[in-house]
């Protein structure tokens, strides 16, 4: 089954070629094409970070009610078929169990991982992670899948407001570690000799506040 991306309101305006799934190798002449749709300076911010996210390979979808967040689990276990989910998360544990997907006591038993997120990054299409959804592991011990959910309330224009609205949440205890989840065509990432997104999946399912 193919996973599609689904974009409601603002999110809807985004060009019909975000609408499928992404080529995981896309060719040059391909990744020439999709320039030309690359975000412009008054694109809101929702449309900033779409376009970046799904051409850097992340696969994107738009969840309008919590069942929608639940189906789109269950979507994502019937198109990847894992051996298992795991998160460290107690609020996205339930969800988990809602979807009555395969469920890992530990990262290694798992080939997905599951959280939530600190701050969408328009900019550069990142996903900002920290301790509070790590579980204490680091980027290279994740599981090759990584679902990461968010709300359209945390998405911010670049690395400093990620980083500011961090510090304002974070204030009583500052974070060990801070991780951006970058999809793995992204330039960054593929001109890097070494960096933990280069094979990772990365899902990104959207909510509005009050969804989940």
């Amino acid at each position: 089954m193919q996973i599609k991306r689904w974009m409601a309101g603002l999110l809807g305006k985004v060009m019909a070629i975000l609408s499928g799934r992404p080529d995981l190798e896309p060719s040059e002449p391909a990744l020439a094409a999709r320039g030309k749709y690359a975000p412009k300076e008054n694109d809101p911010l929702e449309i900033k970070f779409v376009k970046r996210f799904t051409d850097s390979g992340g696969f994107f979808l738009f969840s309008d009610l919590h069942q929608e967040i639940v189906n789109n689990l269950v979507s994502i276990n019937l198109e990847i078929k894992p051996r298992a989910f795991w998160s460290p998360e107690p609020e996205v544990q339930k969800l988990l169990q809602e979807a009555q997907v395969p469920i890992a006591q530990l990262p290694s038993d798992a080939d997905v991982m599951v959280t939530t997120a600190e701050a969408l990054v328009a900019f550069t299409g990142g996903i900002m992670i920290t301790d509070n959804q790590t579980g204490g592991l680091k980027a290279s011990q994740f599981p090759p899948v990584h679902v990461a959910l968010a709300k359209t309330s945390q998405l911010v224009d670049s690395l400093s407001d990620g980083m500011r609205r961090i510090n304002n949440a974070t204030r009583v205890q500052r974070p060990q570690q801070i991780i951006t989840l970058k999809g793995k065509l992204d330039e960054s990432v593929r001109q890097a000799s070494a960096d933990p997104n280069k094979h990772r999946e990365l899902y990104l399912l959207l909510f509005e506040d009050g969804t989940l």
